[in-house]
């Protein structure tokens, strides 16, 4: 079995990595999609419901976490591909051992805001209660921590096929 994770800020560009490695056949999920995987849990690690508009306060007392036994059953299923997994986690760091390799979709702060404002999908993260505020303090924090624990940067600012270019071009 194996998995490579493609993680980053919301705007990294997650989503529309993993619809081109689908385009291109390989297995791929992105990882917000599963509501067995993805879900916001309190500091206990119990499933919450995110209120509609949250708050500094709130986004401060939970996480955007990921099940283990989940992703563990999301991988198996793949094999014997290389399931390429497009998301991040408050808890990504602590499964990390389950990926090959992690690759950081590094932005920008003002790349980061100008891509929250040009979404029309079904991504509110950034437009309501204080997520915007979060997204904007937590990035450089997020993508420091990932470098050091060894996630390989790539610019997400290029192009589309540039970036998924690199992630498969660096597995070679």
């Amino acid at each position: 079995m194996s998995a490579v994770q493609i993680t980053g800020c919301s705007g990294a560009g997650k989503t529309t990595i993993a619809a081109e490695l689908a385009r291109q056949g390989l297995a791929c999920i992105d990882a917000d999609e599963d509501a067995l995987l993805a879900r916001s849990v309190d500091a206990a690690g119990h499933v919450v419901e995110e209120p509609e508009a949250p708050d500094l306060a709130w986004l401060a007392r939970h996480y955007w976490a990921w099940d283990p036994a989940r992703l563990d059953e999301l991988i198996a299923a793949a094999a014997p591909a290389t399931l390429y997994v497009c998301g991040g986690a408050a808890n990504e760091l602590e499964l990390a051992d389950r990926f090959t390799q992690v690759f950081l979709l590094e932005i920008d702060e003002p790349t980061m805001l100008a891509r929250l404002d040009a979404r029309r999908d079904d991504h509110d993260w950034g437009h309501i209660g204080d997520t915007r505020e979060y997204l904007r303090r937590k990035l450089p924090e997020l993508q420091d921590r990932l470098r050091a624990a060894g996630a390989i940067p790539i610019d997400a600012r290029q192009p589309v096929d540039r970036v998924v270019d690199a992630i498969l071009t660096y597995q070679l």
